[in-house]
């Protein structure tokens, strides 16, 4: 018995690897690829691919004959977008912030030692701004990951600490003493600025939101080129995120 149930939970397991193989980048999937990456055998990614699509989790694309995403997870995404509170509560602020800054828009939580996008909206000047919905992103090196981190628990800091971080480019904080000291900084002037720490010529504002009890819950952020900004700008867009940030507070009970 104990055997059948390692191996059911082995079977779902591989069925959701399969499915977070899917990317931006990477919309079609084919068998043999799979069994190679995921180091299983092609009749095992087989079985597993047909029941995925005769579920509708994956559907057969006509003209590659590989494998894309089904309809099935976009009724589950309505699902997750119509019950999750932040998305729900903090997403309308998003729409005003990107017609009054014309940049992209975002929502970001932390989860562990990444930070995660909830929600986005692109701005009508967009460029490739290295993020999407349900992405995730190394905390040590955007202006929502650190704010996050500036105001998350104590062990959690630690970890993130005790980790090594990888330099995206000669501007990403890698060094845990300057990452102490930006996080300090950070919880002093009640923002975080990043410019071309994850992606060189991108820059990224981020202030906190809070819920009823006064914890930072996530970070209301705005994203482009540095070629977009300016002093007079940044004053502007400060402004506008810092009032977007205290009226999504406010949708999610915070009264300080």
């Amino acid at each position: 018995m104990a055997s059948k149930n390692s191996d059911t939970l082995s079977s779902v397991t591989n069925a959701l690897r399969i499915l977070e193989h899917f990317s931006n980048n990477r919309t079609v999937i084919y068998v043999g690829e799979l069994a190679e990456e995921l180091e299983l055998s092609k009749s095992t990614i087989s079985r597993l691919v047909r029941t995925l699509e005769h579920r509708g989790f994956l559907a057969r694309d006509t003209q590659s004959q590989g494998y894309i995403l089904g309809r099935k997870l976009l009724t589950i995404a309505g699902i997750y977008t119509n019950t999750n509170e932040l998305y729900r509560e903090v997403g309308p602020v998003l729409s005003e912030i990107v017609q009054k800054t014309n940049e992209s828009a975002q929502i970001a939580a932390i989860d562990g030692s990444e930070v995660f996008y909830v929600h986005k909206i692109n701005g009508p000047y967009y460029s490739d701004v290295g993020t999407q919905i349900g992405q995730k992103n190394p905390i040590h090196a955007t202006s929502s990951g650190k704010l996050l981190l500036a105001y998350a628990d104590d062990d959690i800091i630690e970890e993130v600490m005790n980790q090594s971080h990888q330099a995206f480019t000669e501007h990403t904080i890698t060094n845990p003493i300057q990452l102490k000291k930006e996080l300090d900084k950070i919880r002093s002037q009640g923002y975080s600025f990043s410019v071309g720490e994850l992606t060189d010529g991108n820059y990224s504002l981020a202030f906190p939101v809070r819920d009823f009890e006064n914890k930072v819950v996530c970070a209301l952020s705005i994203v482009g080129p540095t070629t977009r900004m300016n002093k007079e700008k940044m004053k502007d867009y400060m402004r506008i995120l810092k009032q977007g940030a205290q009226e999504a507070s406010e949708r999610l009970g915070y009264d300080g």
